[in-house]
């Protein structure tokens, strides 16, 4: 009796700690994000840090790290442990970046992309009293001899500033950057007609278009805004494959194990479906994406060779 006692707790013994492993959260969960609160990928992954501790039964407790147009967080995030208790809202900056040869990290070696969340596009717009009112008065006057159009951002890198590029790239016009600091003094000067245009972000851009400081020309995304439903894309007027847009997404450290990736996989994108999740998107000018880790894995890859191009057509570099 006493052997078979002991052959059944050792049995015991040697299935627990299998067991145990598949036991997640344990503890409270950090979200990092790399960008001060208030913005979009802030807004977004509070929402989402919410939504998750209601799925997961720990405290998913959002952390701002801002700094490094937004590396700072995902560097963190890629030197953590990789038990799912540390992970990022990052964006498509971690291919951007990686394109430009700005990364303190490699993403493929060091992060484990988990699932997509929304996208954003950019705007472009141009002053209100600008003689400038369709596509076509851009390419018209970027063409036309001893021409300096000149189109702002908030700095170099963004999606703002390579969303300009782009254009540029493909229309095979020169236009002239401007960079600030901030996305704010550059709409001051585009609504003051300093500027020619801007592929502004969004989010900013809508307000000023709605009291009539700017006026909208197109939309960078695959589709057109609720909230601008009379302004099409750049698809729509003829630069196809024009794509710039801010795609949002939930990254871990390599190396964690599939069955925390999947467990995040499952809640987002039951999160995702709820109305309200999508009406707080929607206010936000998104888009609500579907996609697991190999979705967000292919998105980024894609999105690095993008640039990459961009970067050897343009000629771009950026310290």
């Amino acid at each position: 009796m006493i052997p078979k006692l002991f052959a059944a707790l050792a049995l015991a013994l040697s299935i627990a700690p299998a067991g145990a492993q598949n036991v997640y959260p344990v503890r409270p969960v950090k979200l990092l994000v790399g960008f001060a609160p208030g913005g979009a990928t802030d807004q977004l992954a509070r929402l989402f840090a919410m939504k998750l501790t209601e799925r997961l039964g720990q405290p998913v407790i959002v952390d701002n790290r801002p700094g490094s147009g937004g590396n700072i967080a995902v560097h963190q995030v890629a030197q953590a442990s990789p038990d799912g208790h540390t992970l990022v809202m990052a964006a498509n900056y971690v291919a951007v970046n990686s394109a430009l040869g700005r990364n303190p990290y490699n993403w493929q070696r060091d992060l484990s992309p988990v699932a997509l969340i929304a996208s954003t596009p950019n705007l472009l717009v141009v002053p209100a009293n600008s003689k400038i009112h369709a596509l076509a008065d851009i390419l018209e006057a970027a063409k036309r001899p001893g021409s300096n159009v000149t189109y702002g951002s908030p700095g170099m890198g963004s999606s703002v500033h390579l969303a300009g590029e782009l254009f540029s790239v493909m229309a095979g016009v020169k236009m002239t950057h401007v960079p600030y600091k901030g996305v704010a003094p550059a709409e001051v000067d585009l609504s003051a007609g300093v500027l020619d245009l801007m592929f502004d972000s969004i989010s900013t851009a809508v307000p000023l278009v709605e009291a009539g400081r700017l006026r909208a020309l197109a939309v960078t995304g695959k589709q057109r805004v609720k909230a601008l439903p009379n302004v099409p894309t750049m698809e729509e007027l003829g630069m196809k494959g024009f794509n710039v847009e801010a795609t949002y997404m939930v990254l871990a450290p390599a190396k964690t194990p599939t069955f925390i990736v999947e467990k995040l996989c499952t809640a987002i994108a039951d999160i995702s479906r709820q109305p309200e999740v999508q009406r707080f998107e929607e206010g936000l000018y998104a888009q609500p994406l579907k996609g697991g880790a190999a979705e967000t894995n292919a998105f980024l890859k894609g999105e690095e060779q993008k640039w990459v191009d961009v970067v050897k057509a343009s000629g771009l570099k950026i310290d």
